[in-house]
């Protein structure tokens, strides 16, 4: 269920709630009326509606309703309404909101299994992605961030590749020197565009067709539904296919917020989040890819194919020196082929 942002007075998940969801055999029903109250979790994110997993979120509250008959429902505040990336998801343990969905990376702030999310040509494909974050290697993950920083991931849906937008044509990692990419507040991220050589400027997404229009960056990465539905065609020329990084949307819930919920609600929160939005999030990006590239070469995008094996040769070594701490799960997805 969509709700606008009225202040910070939106319904949040009361304290009397969650005490009576603390019981998995009451899941917050009343000894005197048996009636069972409706708990409210709040979903933030970043993205306009128009764009694909804001529309799979959408699917999520209302598979999440429809699943608990009403007694549990998602109101989602878009946009940014709540928030950049980094407030939802530090939001997620003081109560400004109960569940985050976004790029992975933005947990490779509390979490330095994360940092695995955004490491430059980590797949071959994304038959390699889906085995990875599908099977046993990405639950192992799962658990490792829900240790390291107490942030439980619900699923990991399907976003496409990480494209190159830029203001001039870019064919080799030497093209990239001194460009100023604007980059997520990841420190992969920060230090693999550094290695090839541009100046990347993390900053919130919201900040970002703006600062591209009056020159304070000069391009910036993200998959061709973002691209496409931020129109950053109208503010830079080139559309330059890196494929560099293939990072899965996460959608998150803290740990505590998570166990103070009955044992209904919780299979039930998990259940959504496999479902119907991680199919729709899956066949959108999978059939969308080639439309979003045609729409974008027509609205006057010049499609740059780079040398690939010049970018990686350039990355060679690069989770070896900067952070060897996720070398045993890089050296694990490599292989799970």
């Amino acid at each position: 269920m969509k709700k606008w942002l009225a202040g910070f007075s939106a319904v949040a998940l009361s304290v009397g709630v969650l005490a009576g969801c603390g019981s998995d055999s009451t899941s917050g029903a009343s000894s005197d009326t048996g009636s069972k109250e409706v708990v409210e979790l709040k979903l933030g994110h970043v993205w306009p509606n128009s764009e694909i997993h804001a529309q799979a979120a959408e699917k999520f509250a209302e598979e999440v309703e429809e699943l608990s008959n009403g007694q549990l429902k998602i109101d989602i505040f878009e946009d940014g309404t709540l928030g950049v990336d980094k407030d939802l998801l530090e939001g997620l343990k003081v109560g400004t909101a109960d569940i985050w969905v976004g790029g992975a990376g933005v947990l490779s702030g509390s979490s330095d299994t994360a940092k695995i999310f955004t490491v430059p040509f980590l797949f071959d494909d994304q038959k390699h992605f889906d085995k990875v974050f599908n099977g046993e290697i990405g639950q192992e993950v799962s658990e490792k961030i829900l240790e390291e920083s107490g942030y439980k991931v619900l699923s990991y849906w399907e976003r496409g590749a990480r494209w190159l937008t830029v203001n001039k044509e870019v064919k080799t990692p030497e093209d990239l020197a001194g460009l100023k990419i604007r980059v997520p507040e990841s420190p992969v991220f920060v230090k693999s565009f550094e290695q090839l050589g541009a100046a990347p400027t993390p900053m919130s997404f919201g900040e970002v067709f703006t600062s591209m229009q009056q020159g304070v960056i000069d391009g910036q990465e993200n998959p061709l539904s973002l691209i496409y539905n931020s129109k950053f065609n109208e503010v830079v020329d080139f559309l330059v296919k890196t494929e560099h990084v293939r990072e899965p949307i996460t959608l998150v819930i803290s740990d505590t917020t998570f166990n103070k919920l009955s044992l209904e609600h919780q299979e039930i929160l998990e259940k959504a989040a496999n479902g119907n939005a991680k199919t729709y999030a899956a066949e959108e990006i999978i059939s969308g890819d080639s439309e979003y590239l045609k729409k974008l070469q027509e609205a006057g995008m010049t499609l740059v194919e780079p040398d690939l094996a010049a970018f990686q040769a350039k990355l060679d070594g690069f989770v070896d020196k900067e952070f060897p701490e996720i070398k045993e799960t890089f050296e694990k997805i490599r292989v799970a082929k």
